[in-house]
């Protein structure tokens, strides 16, 4: 298996590079980021050497290089600074998405592309309107949002975190839904009480604001590359695990034609399902909006590439 890894000089671009090749994951790993090319050079240098047990080729190379790829991952983007939201970094990086694209398109045709670079969602669309490819082999890396829910429920009720389960539905930021009705403690139902929902619900919104407050430059590019790597491993190996990220939706939650986070089975042809899990009533309003703020992005992204939304 080969696979780019386009930005892979920045936090999270770097982090899944060394992630997959410690890990022995691929037969060959290209990292390209044009901009930084003594950075990717040293680091294919170091990372080769410590992969080499692994019979691993790790190296650096230019945009052309991706060509054959079996799984493209993009972590491009504009220099970040500081934030209050993730939509902040749209503008800027909707050119440098647009161009990737173009890239996989012609290189990697048959290739399956993650998307990390943020605001996940409307990049992730943005990216499947600029390839044409099915929307099966596009997906936008959200996990994180999940994993987080998942802690917080395990540090609130004192328990394991391989206890729990749940999922995050929606935007990949601050409109985000916790689906409370989708926990899981030892595959039994839990009782949250709407005082404890709340709490749980700020202490997810917070998460990007505590990052931002410590002026680091970095986010979670750690996390992201243990996440990336359970996608990779299940296209690999056709596990059909259910992994929620940001997908293309085409009826599922009543939508169309927009890209937000949602379980998906996947396996070696990509997504291979797209799970929908029904909103308790008292969900529906959180979901709703989370939907419509996904969907003001997309109507900037189609703005960007002079298409008509297909709303």
């Amino acid at each position: 298996m080969k696979i780019s890894v386009v930005g892979a000089a920045g936090y999270v671009g770097s982090n899944v590079a060394v992630t997959l090749a410690l890990q022995g994951i691929a037969d060959e790993i290209v990292l390209i980021d044009p901009p930084k090319t003594n950075i990717i050079t040293q680091f294919a240098m170091d990372v080769g050497t410590a992969a080499a047990r692994r019979n691993q080729n790790v190296r650096a190379g230019e945009m052309d290089e991706m060509k054959g790829s079996h799984i493209v991952i993009v972590a491009a983007g504009a220099p970040q600074g500081f934030i209050n939201s993730r939509m902040e970094m749209l503008p800027k990086n909707m050119p440098i998405i647009r161009d990737v694209a173009e890239n996989i398109k012609k290189l990697a045709p048959y290739s399956i592309v993650i998307t990390a670079t943020n605001p996940v969602d409307p990049l992730n669309y943005l990216m499947y309107r600029q390839t044409g490819f099915d929307r099966s082999k596009i997906i936008g890396y959200s996990s994180n949002d999940t994993l987080r829910f998942r802690q917080i429920i395990a540090q609130t009720f004192g328990h394991d975190y391989a206890d729990v389960a749940g999922f995050i539905i929606g935007e990949h930021g601050e409109s985000q839904v916790p689906f409370f009705s989708t926990v899981l403690v030892k595959d039994n139902s839990i009782h949250i009480d709407n005082t404890t929902r709340q709490q749980i619900r700020t202490q997810i919104g917070e998460v990007l604001r505590r990052f931002e407050e410590l002026k680091t430059g970095r986010t979670a590019g750690i996390t992201s590359a243990i996440g990336i790597r359970d996608i990779v491993r299940a296209i690999q190996n056709n596990t059909h695990e259910i992994i929620p990220s940001s997908a293309i939706l085409d009826g599922e939650y009543g939508q169309h034609d927009i890209s937000m986070g949602v379980p998906l089975v996947l396996g070696s042809g990509g997504i291979i399902e797209i799970k929908e899990l029904k909103p308790a009533p008292d969900e529906l309003p959180y979901l709703d909006k989370t939907i419509e703020v996904v969907k003001n992005a997309i109507r900037q992204v189609n703005d960007f590439l002079g298409v008509p939304s297909k709303e």
